[in-house]
């Protein structure tokens, strides 16, 4: 982990502090940082100073998080990384563009480094893709709010166009499927790539290259257990909205309960949204209260990314024809995450990574340090960095692309007790 500002001297602290703690060269790296280094030298110096320490051809993978938690804490400035070695592991990297305009294609593409048969019995994938980015729009900019019922509708009429732009919704439900579909045998976490919370760029490491609008894939398999959690904390609320107009690909609600979406929703919830503190006002309330709807006995939070006139645009599709008004329980995320972490500690992994939404830096408060203390506790390296989303397949559970959730792999033990 590094602290530091400038972007080149972090670079070299946080892979001199994860080699130094190895005993051969690594088999891969995985690699996290907030936005604040575009500002302090670039991410070009922030890469160059980890490969003046890293050993050449390390697979790396990584990107921009709100923050993250490790054995030293939980920060939202700086940068962190995981790296494992083992001899009995085969590691590559696929690498898909354009998630946003064809997530179908970015995933085959990544997909063509799978095609050879894995050498071990235990495999996983870890997939790192960019969240969504708020659309700029000529003379207004990037604004997630827009009230006026005339300019919403007319600037609804652009998402498809901004949507070739790489530009709108990430498209990460989609892309957790197709990838599922290819890869049926293996645990597969995923997260979102972000910046401060602002939702106007983030970026992807991919060895010596800084990424947009890229898939990346780390495939693992391994002679070592690989085991995985997924932790949600929803509470239903006794409020529903039946879905009247949508759009045709699932994204935008248009009409609740016969009235427009955004007077529905607002009027139930007692909510009110002015445009200039439209980022902060918007994502801090569907934070505690989302809407869902469940799938395989999971709930699934749909996040307002845009709210255009009446319209409302959510980050994921809404298979179903009403959503449910959730809240997050603090309580019950902690108590789950706390019965994860005793699972891990009964199977003697060499290590813990995962990704959680970045709205337990906030909905979780100072209690976000006890859940820290409690991985700290297992005495093995763990990373789980922020994300703007995050995807989780395995075997039993199928693939889920979740908000306010976390997903855990743990690495080691060939035992199976």
């Amino acid at each position: 982990m590094s602290r530091k500002w400038e972007a080149r001297d972090a670079g070299r602290e946080v892979a001199r502090e994860v080699i130094q703690k190895l005993k051969r060269p690594p088999s891969f790296f995985l690699l996290f940082s907030t936005i604040h280094y575009e500002k302090h030298g670039g991410f070009e110096e922030f890469l160059a100073g980890v490969w003046d320490v890293l050993p050449k051809g390390t697979p790396l993978v990584g990107g921009t998080v709100a923050g993250f938690m490790n054995n030293y804490g939980c920060y939202t400035r700086g940068c962190s990384a995981l790296a494992v070695s083992y001899p009995n592991m085969d590691v590559a990297v696929g690498v898909g563009h354009n998630t946003k305009r064809n997530p179908k294609k970015a995933v085959n593409t990544a997909n063509e480094i799978n095609s050879k048969k894995s050498n071990y019995e235990n495999n996983a994938i870890i997939e790192i893709l960019p969240t969504a980015v708020i659309p700029s729009i000529p003379g207004i900019g990037q604004k997630n709010v827009i009230l006026s019922k005339k300019m919403g509708d007319g600037f609804l009429k652009l998402l498809p166009a901004m949507k070739k732009l790489n530009y709108g919704y990430d498209r990460a439900d989609e892309i957790i499927e197709f990838l599922a579909e290819r890869s049926k045998d293996k645990i597969i976490i995923g997260g979102c790539t972000m910046d401060d919370n602002k939702f106007l760029r983030n970026y992807q490491f991919n060895g010596h290259k800084i990424e947009k609008n890229t898939l990346l894939t780390l495939f693992l398999s391994m002679s070592e257990k690989i085991r995985s959690k997924t932790i949600t904390g929803y509470k239903v609320q006794d409020k529903t909205f039946n879905i009247d107009d949508i759009s045709k690909d699932k994204h935008v609600i248009k009409k609740f309960n016969g009235k427009g979406a955004r007077s529905a929703l607002f009027e139930k919830l007692n909510l009110k949204i002015e445009e200039k503190e439209a980022v902060y006002q918007l994502y801090k309330n569907i934070y505690y209260y989302p809407l869902g709807f469940k799938k395989d006995h999971i709930w699934h939070a749909c996040m307002i990314g845009l709210i255009y006139g009446e319209n409302l645009v959510f980050g994921n599709m809404i298979p179903d024809d009403k959503l449910t008004l959730l809240y997050v329980s603090i309580e019950d995320t902690i108590k789950k995450l706390n019965e994860s972490i005793t699972y891990f500690s009964t199977k003697n992994p060499s290590c813990i990574f995962g990704f959680a939404c970045e709205t337990f830096l906030e909905t979780l408060g100072k209690n976000i340090f006890e859940v820290q203390n409690s991985f700290k506790k297992l005495k093995i390296p763990f990373l789980i960095p922020f994300v703007a989303g995050e995807s989780i397949y395995t075997p039993e559970i199928d693939a889920h692309h979740l908000y306010e959730s976390v997903n855990l792999v743990s690495f080691g033990s060939t035992r199976d007790n």
